[in-house]
């Protein structure tokens, strides 16, 4: 099933430039039309040869605008958005109407209407009424090249962002060496000795053939020498490995913005009486 999709710029020169873009996306130029004020695209151009009310150029676009939008709907009532593209017109804008066909065309149209810089039509609308607008009155006039540039002057509504990242930074380490180191002991140990004694003691009896024999006798004398044995133990073993953890910390930080008023303001009686208004200021003697 056909559809229409409706973007609004604030020059033809925009329009233009996306019809163009989306020609070259494949998107027929016959089922494109630019409406603008003084400019209109081919299809438009057709069709106003057909039905257009007698009246300067200012009115043809607008009404070629609700035209299109008449026999879209078939003379039926139309939404009041028709009117707010009529308006967006008469203020110096340009309407480019795209008839899609299926389901990705709508999509691939409206993702490129938004990057050529369609502008918020509801958006807009809700800045005209700030400053009278009630609707589209085909009897008004068309703006100057003054006025709309007076109306689109822009002021910037600025809001920082935070955006908090991270990165990781090198806060030490450590470094593990295994070297040979040597210490001082003592320990005390208790020897033990075997000596030879001889007792001579004195005697006064008669000798024995046994005392007579020669005999000898042999008494071994033994003494404890320290004996030194060194055995390695392993009495500690030292992993060296990373463990991870986390923790959570507040960013506090001021954002910076500006915000816009609009203000309506009255037009301000005359100073001068009617008959006087177009005289020259006193000037000081």
């Amino acid at each position: 099933m056909a559809q229409v999709l409706v973007g609004v710029f604030d020059s033809f020169e925009q329009a233009d430039d996306a019809q163009s873009q989306l020609t070259q996306t494949g998107i027929s130029r016959s089922s494109m039309e630019v409406h603008a004020t003084g400019q209109t695209g081919i299809a438009a151009a057709e069709d106003s040869r057909v039905d257009e009310p007698a009246g300067h150029v200012e009115e043809s676009a607008s009404y070629k605008i609700g035209h299109f939008f008449g026999k879209l709907f078939g003379g039926g009532e139309q939404p009041a958005e028709v009117g707010h593209y009529q308006e967006a017109v008469r203020r110096g804008g340009a309407v480019l109407t795209v008839t899609v066909v299926d389901e990705a065309q709508l999509i691939a149209v409206r993702s490129a209407l938004h990057e050529a810089g369609a502008v918020d039509i509801e958006e807009r609308v809700s800045q005209w009424k700030n400053s009278g607008y009630q609707g589209y009155d085909p009897t008004a006039a068309q703006y100057s090249a003054e006025q709309t540039a007076a109306e689109r002057q822009s002021f910037a509504v600025v809001r920082e962002s935070l955006e908090v990242g991270k990165r990781e930074v090198q806060t030490g380490g450590v470094r593990v060496y295994s070297r040979a180191t040597e210490t001082p002991v003592s320990e005390a140990v208790t020897l033990r000795e075997e000596h030879a004694t001889i007792e001579r003691h004195p005697a006064n009896r008669i000798a024995t053939p046994e005392d007579l024999k020669a005999t000898s006798v042999e008494v071994r004398e033994t003494a404890e020498h320290p004996v030194v044995a060194k055995t390695a133990h392993v009495i500690e073993e030292v992993t060296v490995g990373k463990e991870a953890s986390e923790r959570t910390e507040t960013i506090n930080e001021t954002l910076k913005g500006t915000e816009v008023e609009v203000e309506r303001v009255e037009s301000a009686p005359s100073a001068l009486p009617a008959d006087n208004a177009g005289s020259a200021p006193l000037k000081r003697p």
